[in-house]
Protein backbone atom coordinates (compact mmCIF):
# COMPACT_ATOMS: atom_id res chain seq x y z
CA UNK A 1 0.00 0.00 0.00
CA UNK A 2 3.06 2.02 0.64
CA UNK A 3 3.77 2.15 -2.74
CA UNK A 4 0.60 3.27 -4.47
CA UNK A 5 -0.06 5.78 -1.92
CA UNK A 6 3.09 7.80 -2.83
CA UNK A 7 2.31 7.36 -6.78
CA UNK A 8 -1.20 8.20 -5.87
CA UNK A 9 0.13 11.62 -3.76
CA UNK A 10 2.34 12.07 -6.48
CA UNK A 11 -0.09 12.21 -9.24
CA UNK A 12 -2.33 14.81 -7.47
CA UNK A 13 0.60 17.06 -6.89
CA UNK A 14 1.85 16.66 -10.37
CA UNK A 15 -1.98 17.77 -11.60
CA UNK A 16 -2.28 20.71 -8.95
CA UNK A 17 0.82 22.52 -9.91
CA UNK A 18 -1.04 23.85 -13.42
CA UNK A 19 -3.52 25.32 -10.75
CA UNK A 20 -1.23 26.99 -8.63
CA UNK A 21 0.67 28.65 -10.94
CA UNK A 22 -2.71 30.62 -12.30
CA UNK A 23 -3.25 34.05 -10.99
CA UNK A 24 -7.23 33.06 -9.48
CA UNK A 25 -6.97 36.29 -7.68
CA UNK A 26 -5.73 38.60 -10.33
CA UNK A 27 -8.33 36.98 -12.62
CA UNK A 28 -10.95 37.40 -10.07
CA UNK A 29 -10.35 41.12 -9.94
CA UNK A 30 -10.39 41.58 -13.94
CA UNK A 31 -13.17 40.11 -13.87
CA UNK A 32 -14.95 42.22 -11.18
CA UNK A 33 -13.47 45.36 -12.93
CA UNK A 34 -14.47 44.30 -16.41
CA UNK A 35 -18.43 43.53 -14.80
CA UNK A 36 -18.06 47.25 -13.49
CA UNK A 37 -16.83 48.96 -16.68
CA UNK A 38 -19.62 47.52 -18.83
CA UNK A 39 -22.46 48.06 -16.02
CA UNK A 40 -21.32 51.47 -16.62
CA UNK A 41 -20.88 51.78 -19.90
CA UNK A 42 -24.41 50.48 -20.60
CA UNK A 43 -26.07 52.85 -18.23
CA UNK A 44 -24.53 55.41 -20.33
CA UNK A 45 -25.31 54.05 -23.36
CA UNK A 46 -28.86 53.46 -22.33
CA UNK A 47 -31.99 55.71 -23.55
CA UNK A 48 -33.14 57.95 -20.58
CA UNK A 49 -36.30 58.09 -21.80
CA UNK A 50 -37.93 54.97 -23.33
CA UNK A 51 -40.48 57.17 -24.86
CA UNK A 52 -38.12 58.93 -27.47
CA UNK A 53 -36.78 55.75 -28.68
CA UNK A 54 -40.46 54.54 -29.76
CA UNK A 55 -41.86 55.35 -33.18
CA UNK A 56 -44.68 57.07 -32.79
CA UNK A 57 -48.45 55.92 -34.26
CA UNK A 58 -51.76 56.23 -33.17
CA UNK A 59 -54.65 52.92 -33.06
CA UNK A 60 -54.36 51.95 -36.10
CA UNK A 61 -50.56 51.49 -36.28
CA UNK A 62 -50.38 54.18 -38.72
CA UNK A 63 -47.01 56.20 -38.09
CA UNK A 64 -47.74 60.27 -36.65
CA UNK A 65 -44.64 61.45 -38.32
CA UNK A 66 -45.95 64.80 -37.32
CA UNK A 67 -45.58 63.77 -33.84
CA UNK A 68 -42.40 61.90 -34.45
CA UNK A 69 -40.51 64.87 -36.07
CA UNK A 70 -42.05 67.33 -33.20
CA UNK A 71 -40.41 65.04 -30.20
CA UNK A 72 -37.37 65.12 -32.10
CA UNK A 73 -37.06 68.61 -32.89
CA UNK A 74 -37.62 68.33 -36.69
CA UNK A 75 -39.36 70.33 -39.45
CA UNK A 76 -42.20 68.97 -41.29
CA UNK A 77 -39.47 68.37 -44.11
CA UNK A 78 -36.80 67.27 -42.33
CA UNK A 79 -38.82 64.70 -41.08
CA UNK A 80 -40.13 63.83 -44.60
CA UNK A 81 -36.37 63.70 -46.09
CA UNK A 82 -35.36 61.47 -43.37
CA UNK A 83 -37.82 58.95 -44.34
CA UNK A 84 -36.82 59.01 -47.72
CA UNK A 85 -33.20 58.56 -46.95
CA UNK A 86 -34.46 55.52 -44.56
CA UNK A 87 -36.74 54.32 -47.36
CA UNK A 88 -33.55 54.02 -50.02
CA UNK A 89 -31.38 52.48 -47.35
CA UNK A 90 -33.32 49.69 -46.83
CA UNK A 91 -34.33 49.36 -50.47
CA UNK A 92 -30.52 49.13 -51.49
CA UNK A 93 -29.71 46.81 -48.33
CA UNK A 94 -32.90 44.56 -49.81
CA UNK A 95 -30.85 44.20 -53.12
CA UNK A 96 -27.97 43.94 -51.73
CA UNK A 97 -29.02 40.84 -49.69
CA UNK A 98 -31.23 39.38 -52.12
CA UNK A 99 -28.25 39.72 -54.69
CA UNK A 100 -25.94 37.88 -51.98
CA UNK A 101 -28.55 35.16 -51.53
CA UNK A 102 -28.82 34.74 -55.35
CA UNK A 103 -24.47 34.67 -55.32
CA UNK A 104 -23.90 32.32 -52.37
CA UNK A 105 -26.63 29.79 -53.49
CA UNK A 106 -25.61 29.78 -57.01
CA UNK A 107 -22.23 29.26 -55.43
CA UNK A 108 -23.50 26.18 -53.76
CA UNK A 109 -24.96 24.37 -56.86
CA UNK A 110 -21.43 25.31 -58.66
CA UNK A 111 -20.05 23.18 -55.56
CA UNK A 112 -22.38 21.05 -55.60
CA UNK A 113 -21.98 19.88 -59.17
CA UNK A 114 -18.53 19.89 -59.30
CA UNK A 115 -17.62 18.17 -56.03
CA UNK A 116 -17.33 14.51 -55.77
CA UNK A 117 -20.55 12.86 -54.10
CA UNK A 118 -18.93 11.75 -50.65
CA UNK A 119 -19.54 12.87 -47.48
CA UNK A 120 -17.37 16.51 -48.49
CA UNK A 121 -20.81 17.28 -50.33
CA UNK A 122 -23.08 17.09 -47.14
CA UNK A 123 -20.28 18.92 -45.34
CA UNK A 124 -20.38 21.69 -48.25
CA UNK A 125 -24.36 21.93 -48.03
CA UNK A 126 -23.99 22.18 -43.97
CA UNK A 127 -22.03 25.01 -44.23
CA UNK A 128 -23.72 27.09 -46.74
CA UNK A 129 -27.07 26.59 -46.27
CA UNK A 130 -27.13 29.07 -43.21
CA UNK A 131 -26.10 31.92 -45.10
CA UNK A 132 -28.26 31.54 -48.07
CA UNK A 133 -31.24 31.17 -45.82
CA UNK A 134 -30.20 34.34 -43.63
CA UNK A 135 -29.37 36.27 -46.52
CA UNK A 136 -32.84 35.52 -48.15
CA UNK A 137 -34.31 36.77 -45.12
CA UNK A 138 -32.16 39.65 -44.37
CA UNK A 139 -33.63 40.76 -47.88
CA UNK A 140 -37.08 40.14 -47.06
CA UNK A 141 -36.92 42.00 -43.71
CA UNK A 142 -35.30 45.04 -44.95
CA UNK A 143 -38.12 44.76 -48.15
CA UNK A 144 -40.79 44.50 -45.15
CA UNK A 145 -39.02 47.50 -43.13
CA UNK A 146 -39.14 49.39 -46.86
CA UNK A 147 -42.95 48.35 -47.35
CA UNK A 148 -43.93 50.11 -43.61
CA UNK A 149 -42.13 53.30 -44.06
CA UNK A 150 -43.56 53.10 -47.76
CA UNK A 151 -46.93 52.56 -46.01
CA UNK A 152 -46.28 54.90 -43.09
CA UNK A 153 -47.23 52.09 -40.25
CA UNK A 154 -46.70 49.12 -38.98
CA UNK A 155 -47.58 46.50 -41.05
CA UNK A 156 -47.09 42.51 -40.78
CA UNK A 157 -45.15 39.97 -42.75
CA UNK A 158 -48.33 38.77 -43.68
CA UNK A 159 -49.75 42.33 -45.18
CA UNK A 160 -46.88 42.51 -46.88
CA UNK A 161 -47.09 39.52 -48.53
CA UNK A 162 -50.46 39.80 -49.45
CA UNK A 163 -51.08 43.39 -50.39
CA UNK A 164 -51.72 44.99 -54.23
CA UNK A 165 -48.76 47.21 -53.84
CA UNK A 166 -45.64 46.34 -55.50
CA UNK A 167 -43.29 43.73 -53.64
CA UNK A 168 -40.18 44.95 -54.60
CA UNK A 169 -38.26 48.33 -52.40
CA UNK A 170 -38.01 51.54 -53.87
Amino acid sequence: MGVMSRIGRGVRKAAAVPFILVPWRQIKESHRAIEDQARRFLSQAQPTKAAEQQVISDGDRLLDLRAFAEARGLSDGQAWALLAKRRRETAVAAYACFGLAWASFLWLLYQLATVSWTSSAIVIVMEFSPSCVLFFLMAFKFALDNFRLRMLRHATASEFVSTNEPFWPR
